[in-house]
């Protein structure tokens, strides 16, 4: 057995190691997400924008997981591969390029709308609906360039050169999606402080936004970790070999961000008083329909 590539080879250990972490990953955000979803739209009855966009966000990262899982031979060099290996390989990280950017604007649209929720000044709600609307904007961007980075597209896995075409300077791209992610997270670390400061709101709701303040300062740690990793990894002379790092880290940005924003919305599970009140004011309530 040939030492490179079978079972008790530190490649195999190392794809075993990314299965296994999205594994638990992902079964430590869905079942944050399950339990959100039952304070929200159960206990509560009073689901919002922000729980359909964490709902999207799992369904997404679920996807993405999968695909990571079920890719055969990721983090083996190109040496241990044969070509369809090679092609899947490729057509597998375009996929999960697509449900990255997807997964970010999602958790970070949940996150802006949970704000709404706190939100005491218009100004406050324009800035936080101007940053969806850019988010918005930029996915839409990262999808048509990720899909059409080559033309044609079966340029980006022709690995015998056959198919004429050309590809954009993808290295520079990833830099700069990553970049504006890193900034994102920040700007959305420091959008609510001077509300946060202002508003008068018993302690346990100013505690869940404090939450939230927690995930972006993951969010901006872990893209910054990820940053590093593209840039290890377009470095690469076998990005085959050095896929791991960058699928690791990504992963992990996702699925804990998925899990922080949710924890501030799980209290009514726990509270029979939260619930006995939530569901009078409910019932008392004029309004009807999606809450923000």
């Amino acid at each position: 057995m040939d030492i490179q590539t079978g079972p008790n080879s530190v490649y195999q250990r190392r794809q075993d190691g990314l299965i296994i972490t999205a594994v638990v990953m992902t079964v430590v955000a869905a079942t944050f997400v399950i339990m959100r979803s039952t304070s929200r739209f159960i206990v509560i009855r009073n689901p919002g924008l922000d729980d359909i966009f964490m709902i999207a966000a799992m369904a997404s990262t679920l996807f993405t997981n999968i695909t990571e899982c079920r890719s055969n031979h990721i983090g083996f060099p190109k040496s241990t591969l044969n070509h369809d290996n090679m092609v899947a390989f490729i057509k597998t990280t375009l996929a999960i390029q697509v449900m990255y950017y997807a997964n970010i604007f999602c958790i970070k649209a949940s996150i802006l709308i949970t704000y709404v929720r706190f939100a005491v000044s218009k100004t406050f709600r324009n800035l936080c609906f101007g940053t969806i609307a850019l988010h918005g904007i930029f996915f839409f961007v990262c999808f048509v360039v990720t899909l059409g980075q080559c033309r044609p597209l079966k340029v980006m896995w022709d690995l015998t050169e056959s198919v004429s075409g050309s590809c954009i300077n993808t290295t520079a791209f990833f830099y700069f999606t990553s970049s504006f992610n890193i900034i994102t997270d920040i700007w959305i670390l420091i959008l609510p402080f001077k509300t946060l400061r202002a508003i008068q709101r018993p302690q346990r709701e100013k505690f869940a936004l404090f939450l939230i303040f927690g995930v972006g300062a993951f969010a901006a740690t872990a893209s910054i970790v990820r940053l590093h990793t593209i840039y290890i990894y377009t470095l690469s002379e076998d990005p085959f070999r050095d896929g791991i790092p960058v699928n690791l880290w990504s992963m992990i940005e996702v699925t804990v961000a998925i899990s922080c924003a949710s924890v501030s919305a799980l209290k009514p599970i726990f509270s029979r008083r939260q619930r006995a009140a939530s569901r009078a004011a409910k019932s008392a309530s004029t309004g009807s329909g999606m809450q923000y």
